[in-house]
């Protein structure tokens, strides 16, 4: 039986050690009183093989007995996932964009509920075959997303953190660092004459990257899936930073252009905002703390743990999240399910403590 103070959620998961994002997760969910079980299997495949690693998972399986398994993505082998159906409630989280046919399909079909971080690609999911799927929008750490403090090595107009991955984005990155003074960090831009300053960016030097250039850049995959954009654009703003980003559909049901953040359509729009918020510190600066505390008091990671819970144990919808409009409401602003109050959104604003190194 589910314990409706403090169910036992398993989550398989990798380290993610540059954005901690399933770290931030794990820890909400603790916040919120679930009690937890970690499960690298990743780990677990190095240290005894593939057999050996799916014989521990069980182990510790069976001896935490989960109400519910929460799956990061395709970190489960399918042994292990097939055990597990029928005996326990199971989900699988993608925070990012796959075509609906990728290898991953085979796995949504098996679990009772899919969390997917955008509406665009919902019906087709459905369509495919998968049981259940969710929209589970994600969040800021109130702990590690704050503001950093400013370092002259990260110093630039614009700041774009992300790989080299895709050929759009190079396009667009190649281009626009022709034009505006850019710093690019992230991995194989050496390939395309691209000097990165750093090509893996922890949460710290994010914290420093946001503090130090006065726009962070950011571009996603896809333009034409609603309200798809990387865990990227949420950190930006919990960390401070002003973010200019690539429109998506629905970009204005979650935030308000020019108040919490600012978008683009188009390389030439994109170069004309940057010549003008590079040159208005103080409209530039009244969003960045608008967006900081936009998304620390509304939409912080114990949100969305709580949304998680909801759907696996009470059967019920994620908390609704509000179109904010140019002039619109704010959503939940006295909701305690949100998670994180205006007080602790005051604290991340000020600036970390100094830290050694450089």
């Amino acid at each position: 039986m589910v314990s409706a103070e403090t169910p036992r959620v398993a989550f398989f998961t990798k380290s993610k050690r540059t954005t901690l994002y399933t770290t931030f997760i794990i820890r909400a969910l603790r916040r919120i009183g679930c009690k937890m079980l970690s499960i690298n299997m990743s780990s677990l495949r190095r240290l005894y093989g593939q057999s050996g690693a799916n014989a521990i998972a069980r182990r510790r399986l069976d001896n935490f007995r989960p109400d519910a398994c929460v799956i990061f993505s395709s970190d489960i082998e399918d042994a292990t996932l097939d055990y597990l159906v029928g005996r326990t409630k199971t989900a699988l989280l993608l925070d990012d964009y796959y075509p609906v046919d990728s290898p991953l399909l085979s796995k949504i079909r098996k679990v009772d509920v899919f969390f997917l971080t955008s509406t665009g690609q919902i019906q087709a999911y459905k369509e495919a075959g998968a049981k259940s799927v969710v929209y589970l929008h994600s969040g800021v750490d109130p702990d590690d997303h704050r503001r950093g403090r400013f370092k002259k090595r990260f110093q630039s107009d614009v700041a774009f953190i992300g790989k080299a991955n895709f050929a759009e984005r190079v396009d667009m990155i190649t281009l626009l660092s022709q034009r505006v003074d850019l710093k690019v960090y992230g991995a194989r831009w050496d390939q395309y004459g691209i000097n990165a300053t750093k090509e893996t960016v922890g949460v710290r030097d994010f914290r420093r990257v946001c503090a130090s250039a006065k726009i962070v850049f950011g571009m996603d995959k896809t333009v034409d899936q609603e309200l798809y954009f990387s865990n990227r654009t949420w950190f930006v703003l919990g960390c401070g930073g002003f973010l200019l980003t690539r429109y998506v559909p629905r970009l204005e049901d979650l935030f308000a252009n020019h108040r919490h953040l600012a978008w683009f359509r188009e390389l030439d729009e994109a170069v004309e905002l940057i010549d003008y918020y590079r040159k208005n510190d103080r409209a530039r600066e009244q969003i960045q703390e608008e967006g900081f505390r936009f998304a620390h008091e509304h939409y912080p990671f114990d949100r969305m743990a709580s949304n998680i819970r909801r759907v696996l144990f009470a059967g019920e919808q994620p908390l609704p999240f509000t179109a904010t409009g140019p002039d619109g409401p704010v959503p939940g602003a006295t909701d305690d399910a949100n998670g994180t109050d205006s007080a602790r959104a005051l604290r991340a604003w000020q600036p970390e403590p100094k830290e050694t190194g450089s």
